[in-house]
C-alpha cells in the first residue's frame, strides 16, 4: 500500500477500515495494531502532510455574510448617513486652507469651521474631529 501522495493516503487507510484524526501536531491512526510495517513507514513519510489534510477536513465552514443585494436596487436616503462624521472625509473640506502647512482645513461650504457647530462640536475643521453635520457628503472613493 505504498503511495507518494498523502491525500491518496489518507484515501487508502480509509477505505481499509482506519479512522484518521489530528490533534494539534499529533496523528492518531486507529486501530493502530491492524498497521503493517509498511502502512507505518508511509504515515511517517507523510505524517506532515496527512495532518494538514486532517486540520483542513476538520475546520469550521466560514458562513457567507456578503449582502447580494445589487447596486441599481440600492437607493440614498438621507436618514442613512452616519450620526458622527469627520471633515477630512468630506467633500467640502480643503486641507491646509488658507495656510497649506500651518491650517488644518476649512470648508468650503462656510469659508472656516464646519457648518452649524453646535455646543460640544470643534469649531475648526480638523480633518479626524467626529461631529454632526448636515451638509456632509463624502468624497468619492471613500
Amino acid at each position: 500500500m505504498k503511495t507518494s501522495n498523502p491525500s491518496l493516503l489518507v484515501e487508502k487507510l480509509r477505505s481499509a477500515g482506519f479512522t484518521l484524526t489530528a490533534e494539534g501536531s499529533r496523528l492518531r491512526v486507529a486501530p493502530a495494531d491492524l498497521l503493517t510495517d509498511e502502512l507505518r513507514r508511509s504515515i511517517k513519510e507523510h505524517r506532515a502532510g496527512l495532518i494538514s489534510i486532517l486540520a483542513a477536513e476538520s475546520a469550521p465552514a466560514v458562513e457567507c455574510t456578503t449582502d447580494a443585494t445589487s447596486a441599481e436596487k440600492m437607493q440614498h436616503r438621507p436618514d442613512m448617513a452616519p450620526s458622527r462624521v469627520s471633515c477630512g472625509t468630506c467633500l467640502h473640506f480643503l486641507p491646509g486652507h488658507p495656510m497649506p502647512g500651518q491650517s488644518l482645513g476649512t470648508c468650503s461650504l462656510t469659508g472656516a469651521g464646519p457648518p452649524s457647530v453646535a455646543s460640544g462640536d470643534y469649531a475648526a475643521c480638523f480633518p479626524m474631529a467626529p461631529r454632526k453635520c448636515p451638509s456632509y457628503e463624502l468624497r468619492d472613493g471613500l
